[in-house]
Parts: C-alpha cells; structure tokens; sequence
C-alpha cells in the first residue's frame, strides 16, 4: 500500500514540475510567454481638436489617429470634437489641447493677429498639409433658392460657433449685402436635420469634396446646389486675400448638373510648438507612409502630399521641417520659425 501511495506522490511531484519548468521556457526569439506579442506600452498620449460630428474634420480625425497609433510606437491619440479651426487655435494656445486642424485662412489670422484673431496665437505650428475644402452653399430643391441673393429673409445655418463654416459664412453675407431673417450657428448634423424637417431653408459647409453629410442628404432629398457669380467671387476674395476661388466639379453629387463656383481654403494640421522635434517628426513621416490607409479614410487625403505644405499660412515644426528637409523639400523662409532659425 505504502508503494503505491509513494509511486503516486512521486508521478504528481514529476507532473508539478514539469508544468512549472513549462512555464519559465522560451518560446521563438527568446521571448517568454508573458511577454510574446505585447505591444509597446503607451508612452504619449496627445489630445486632437477636430470639428462638430459629421464634418471632414472629424472624420479625418478619427482615421488619422487610428493609424498613427498602429504606426508611431507608444502614441496614443485622442480624438475631441470641437467647435473647428477657431477653437482648435485657441485651445491649442492654451495649452489644452496638442493637435489640431485649421484652414489656412484662420491660422494665418491667428499667427498675425489680424482679422477675427484679437491676439496673437504664436503656439501654433504647422505639421502637414491635408487637402483643400471649399464652401458648400445649399438648399433644398422644393424651396425656390437658387441663389445667394435669395437668402434674403430666409432662415440659414452657417455652422457650429467658431468654426470655418460659421465664420467664413457670416463674413460672405456681410460682403454680399445678404441679410437673412435668423442666422443660426448649427453643428453640420444638427443642421442637415432641420433643413430636412423644414425649420431651415439654407446652409454654408465649410468641407472636403465631397462633403459625407451632402452625400448623406442626397439620399433622402434633392439638394439645390448654390454657386457665386464672378462679380460676387471677385468682391469676396477682394474683402479676403486668405480665401481663394475654387469649384466643385459637376457629377460630384447626385443632383449636380453642372460646375459650381465656390471659394476654398487649403486647411493643414497643426501642433503646439512645445511638442518634442522627435514626435512631430514621427508622426509627420508616418502621415506620408501610410497615405494609402489614409485615402481610405478620406478620399480628400489625396491632397495630402509633401509639395502642398507651402500652401500653409504659419510656421512649420522644426520637426516637420527635419523630415521634409531630408526628403529634399527647400522650406521658405516665411514657413520657417525662429526656434528652428
């Protein structure tokens, strides 16, 4: 009896042990179990201002951080919806917020001081160019509006408070003359909404082409898409040099028979100036390597190239400014800061 019992303490202590020396093993590369296949352990996070929901912006926003994760080691990257360029600007200036994306048009006011800026905003930088996106002008087709001048006593939104949208449209009203009975400052989904359930008659988008809230429209109404006469663009632009005149080519949408001239703004992403060199550099150059996962976030991201980073208003990161001099890029002397002088 006692032979038995000692036969089965012995085969038990062989069992233990053999799982125990099992478990302190290597596996492949000399990796131990616990740690085979771990990624890098969070190292930075960092705060991205985008836009209201529905917007390019946000929409960018949520690809580009994605991708940046799987790409720059120890990166994390939250993405906050926001009121727009404005408010990316100034929270950026504060120190609240890390990344953000703005029109050339009110970064370059901000740098400068001039227009809706009441202060300089020297903390922001440019990091990479993004695309251009151009202002939709619209309404429905069953209300009669055809053009600018037929907002005139009508209800429009323009955007959520602060952002491109908002501003750049109260602005082409002021210009033109227009005076709408309410003007209301609506996130672009709040806004679709409403001009769908009649409480709205027109609105101003300030987006990439094409703008997934009028993709989104287009499947339940016939939009009415709204150009500017050459003498309105030419009054315009006149008022506000930052803007430029672009087009949203015929066919882009559903109800689209034909060309429709629009202004544009190039918009860029920008990072606060205290960001390490060695961070923006990462995050710039695994932006341009991974532009095929970016084009299918966003088929904007095909202005996403290295040659459109003049087109920023401000001056880049010295990080950026590292990789886009390797890559053999002259940077202009406007586009470089004093840090990096």
């Amino acid at each position: 009896m006692k032979g038995k019992q000692g036969i089965v303490t012995l085969l038990a202590l062989i069992s233990t042990l053999s799982i125990l020396f099992a478990g302190c093993g290597t596996t492949q590369e000399g990796q131990t179990p616990s740690n085979q296949g771990q990624a890098k352990p969070v190292e930075t996070r960092l705060l991205l201002g985008t836009s209201s929901q529905g917007g390019t912006y946000y929409v960018w926003g949520g690809g580009w951080a994605k991708i940046m994760g799987e790409t720059v080691p120890g990166t994390d990257i939250s993405v906050e919806v926001t009121g727009g360029p404005a408010s990316n600007i100034q929270l950026i200036q504060k120190g609240e917020m890390d990344l953000g994306f703005a029109t050339s048009w009110l970064a370059g006011e901000a740098y400068s001081g001039t227009g809706w800026a009441k202060e300089k905003y020297d903390q922001i930088r440019a990091i990479f160019p993004m695309y251009a996106s151009v202002m939709h002008i619209y309404s429905l087709k069953d209300k009669g509006i055809k053009t600018i001048g037929d907002f005139n006593g009508k209800h429009v939104t323009t955007g959520a408070p602060g952002s491109t949208s908002d501003l750049a449209g109260r602005a082409l009203l002021e210009v033109l003359g227009v005076k709408p009975s309410k003007i209301s400052s609506l996130p672009t989904n709040t806004a679709i909404d409403n001009l769908r359930d009649g409480t709205v008659d027109a609105g101003f988008a300030v987006t990439g082409v094409p703008g997934p809230f009028m993709l989104d429209l287009e499947t339940t109404h016939t939009i009415q898409h709204i150009g500017l006469s050459q003498e309105e663009m030419d009054k315009v632009i006149g008022q506000y040099p930052y803007w430029s005149q672009g087009v949203i080519p015929k066919g882009t949408y559903k109800h689209q028979t034909e060309d429709t001239p629009v202004v544009a703004f190039w918009n860029i992403a920008i990072a606060s100036k205290n960001l390490s060199e060695d961070l923006v550099y990462n995050l710039v150059k695994a932006t341009f390597e991974k532009h095929e996962a970016l084009l299918a976030v966003d088929p904007s991201a095909k202005e996403t190239i290295m040659e459109n980073v003049i087109n920023s208003t401000i001056p880049l990161h010295p990080g950026a400014i590292k990789y886009y001099r390797e890559k053999g890029m002259q940077i202009p002397d406007n586009l470089i800061p004093e840090e990096a002088k």
